[in-house]
């Protein structure tokens, strides 16, 4: 059963956002880009609209002064002069543009915008669009921006219409009072696109995360992706206690003795005179594993002692691979001193050892081992 959009009540999370962002979907604004070059170009023109001019006149002078008569290459001269004079107007207008568009969106950068989409065309698509929140946005934005702008620039006109009637007065016609009215004119439109790019900009970012917005099954399902699936991380944990179980069954050929509880726990150690400085554990089992560990020592010929409180304390303390405690050694040499004496019996004879009395209870192993 589908879930409505009323049920995403949920924040984005940052996955969602970056996948967005991999799929080329981001909150752009629009006006940002075109309020800032405006700006910038209106703020540059006042600054150094006199100078570019007066430059740009005298090519100009020039350039028709000899027209007819230069040669081409003098003629080439001038186009790049022209240029190098309007390259910077041109490079501060591209790079503000840039810079804009950066700030809402970042840099993304997706081969999926260009792949060729059937439904993009589809009639009911446009519908869809033209009647969501980001359609009737782009169409209050452009009644706000008509309204906006076109309200600004009437009332600044309107409040200097006496300077613009004092302009036919003038005995010659000259372009720095023009100017001047101009962008006064264009100054205050500028403030106006300056507040709507920023109205835009929350905008955007607010439709961009409303589009993104999780339900709870979205929020339990990446949960569940990032934490990783359940059913897997089970059959993980089953691959490797299965591989460990097989590690631990190839290292009981090494074992000197087998303690057991008698079947319930069993215990491979291994303690090599002059090689190992402790006795250590090498496999261990409880119930069915055991049993196996058991039965492979006994058709390795392995020495099979039952020791119910060392294999217990061995079986909760100690892991495959490391060493016995400090508490433990006297009963791992108790064991060991009866299979090494078994092992001389059956070489040269005599009376038969007998095996280490079984004990009851449970041998105090502390924290640290001591």
């Amino acid at each position: 059963m589908s879930e409505s959009s009323g049920d995403k009540k949920h924040d984005p999370t940052e996955r969602r956002l970056r996948e967005a962002a991999n799929r080329g979907d981001v909150g752009r604004s629009t006006e940002l880009p075109k309020a800032a070059v405006v700006v910038a170009t209106t703020l540059f023109t006042l600054s150094s609209a006199a100078a570019i001019g007066a430059q740009l006149l005298g090519e100009f002078a020039a350039m028709l002064a000899n027209a007819g008569t230069t040669t081409t290459a003098a003629a080439g001269g001038w186009g790049m002069t022209v240029m190098l004079t309007l390259f910077p107007l041109l490079a501060l207008v591209a790079a503000i543009s840039l810079c804009s568009t950066l700030v809402t969106g970042g840099f993304v950068f997706s081969f999926s915008l260009l792949k060729f989409d059937f439904s993009k065309i589809m009639p009911q698509t446009g519908l869809g669009q033209l009647f969501s929140k980001t359609g009737f946005s782009e169409t209050g934005k452009a009644l706000a921006k008509f309204v906006a702008i076109g309200g600004v620039g009437t009332v600044a006109i309107w409040t200097r219409q006496s300077d613009f009637a004092a302009l036919a007065t003038l005995p010659y016609p000259s372009f720095g009072p023009v100017i001047a009215l101009t962008l006064q004119i264009v100054t205050a439109i500028c403030l106006v696109l300056v507040a709507l790019a920023g109205l835009d900009a929350g905008l955007q970012y607010w439709l961009h995360r409303q589009k993104l917005r999780m339900s709870d099954a979205e929020i339990r399902e990446e949960m569940k992706d990032s934490g990783g699936n359940p059913h897997v991380k089970s059959r993980q944990r089953m691959l490797a206690r299965k591989m460990a179980r097989a590690r631990q069954m190839t290292k009981i050929a090494e074992a000197s003795v087998i303690v057991t509880n008698p079947t319930h726990y069993a215990c491979a150690i291994r303690y090599r005179r002059g090689a190992d400085r402790a006795p250590m554990l090498l496999a261990k089992g409880v119930g069915m594993l055991a049993e196996e560990i058991i039965a492979k020592g006994r058709g390795l010929g392995i020495p099979i002692v039952e020791a119910p409180p060392l294999a217990r304390a061995v079986y909760r303390h100690v892991e495959p691979g490391e060493h016995v405690p400090v508490a433990l050694y006297r009963a791992c040499a108790e064991v060991l001193a009866y299979v090494w004496k078994m092992q001389r019996w059956r070489s040269q004879g005599g009376a038969r050892p007998k095996p280490p009395p079984v004990q009851q209870g449970e041998i105090e192993v502390s924290k640290w081992g001591v």
